[in-house]
């Protein structure tokens, strides 16, 4: 047991290290579980705004973990939100609701994950839509805290 400990100790350090500048810019969030480790990513870095795509910035911060994801056996759920506000116009014909947006943008990630050479055995998708809100959806920047991709590792 000491010795997962200090494997995901040493995980949660090197995602810490390969992250500084997105830590730094409040865009991640990294928190150790009691079986695991938590990296919250926010929707301004990952994705264009009011998209799905990766945005460039999102692309690279995926790429600093990738390797370090890929090199480790962990379970890996990516884990859509959304804020609770109905999807805009231009999306609304592919997204009907915050399930499916959310849905979308954590298999993008894990889609992207793959690419990069992490085990898809170990991965999976998952949508919380709008129904775990971190922050208030009462104002713009609770709703901002609210759109976000999480990252959950846990040992296999």
């Amino acid at each position: 047991m000491q010795s997962t400990y200090n494997s995901m100790l040493q995980q949660q350090q090197a995602i810490e290290s390969s992250l500084r500048a997105e830590i730094s810019a409040d865009q991640v969030q990294i928190e150790e579980l009691k079986d695991g480790i938590h990296v919250r990513m926010s929707s301004a870095l990952l994705y264009r705004e009011g998209g799905v795509e990766l945005s460039p910035k999102g692309r690279a911060a995926l790429d600093k973990v990738a390797p370090q994801f890929a090199s480790e056996t962990y379970e890996i759920d990516v884990v859509g939100n959304t804020d609770n506000l109905p999807i805009g116009s231009e999306l609304v014909g592919r997204y009907p609701t915050n399930w499916e947006l959310a849905g979308e943008r954590a298999a993008i990630v894990v889609r992207y994950l793959q690419e990069q050479g992490v085990d898809p055995t170990r991965l999976r998708a998952i949508s919380a839509g709008q129904y775990h809100p971190v922050d208030s959806n009462d104002t713009a920047d609770g709703r901002a805290r609210n759109r976000r991709t999480e990252i959950l590792l846990r040992p296999r």
